[in-house]
Parts: structure tokens; C-alpha cells; sequence
């Protein structure tokens, strides 16, 4: 699965896809790992990808993701 220039195949491989709402503006895409970490991707505009990151309560955050603060790639990892 790819949006834009981003593979979802081509990130972190110690998450895996958990979540997501996808087809509305923004779209969300929620990943865990198996350590309880966390991220989530966010796409707006079809084309800006940001992501919020975390180490625990993934279901906490995921309920409220719209509220969550977003940033590049280089500054969640």
C-alpha cells in the first residue's frame, strides 16, 4: 500500500498497522509494536505526512489522534 511517495511497506518494521481511517482528509494509520510503542501517520491534503509517536497507551491516543501533535518523520524518529 503507497500514498504519495510513501510505501506504508517502507516504514519502521518493528510496527505493525494496527488502525486506520482512510478515504477522508485527514487519514490516520495507527502502528504498534510489540514492545507497546507506538506511532501514528498522518496524511492531509494527499500529500503531507505526519506522524505522532509515543512508548505506551496506544488506545488512549488513537481515540484521540485529531487532538494528538504532529510532526516530520526526522522529528518523531
Amino acid at each position: 500500500m503507497a500514498r504519495g511517495n510513501v510505501g506504508v511497506t517502507s516504514l519502521p518494521e518493528t510496527y505493525k498497522l494496527s488502525d486506520m481511517v482512510s478515504g477522508g482528509d485527514p487519514e490516520y494509520y495507527g502502528y504498534l509494536a510489540p514492545s507497546g510503542g507506538w506511532y501514528i501517520m498522518r496524511i492531509a491534503g494527499g500529500n503531507e505526512f505526519r506522524y505522532a509517536k509515543g512508548a505506551e497507551d496506544y488506545g488512549t491516543n488513537w481515540t484521540g489522534k485529531a487532538g494528538l501533535t504532529y510532526g516530520l518523520y526526522s522529528d518523531a524518529f
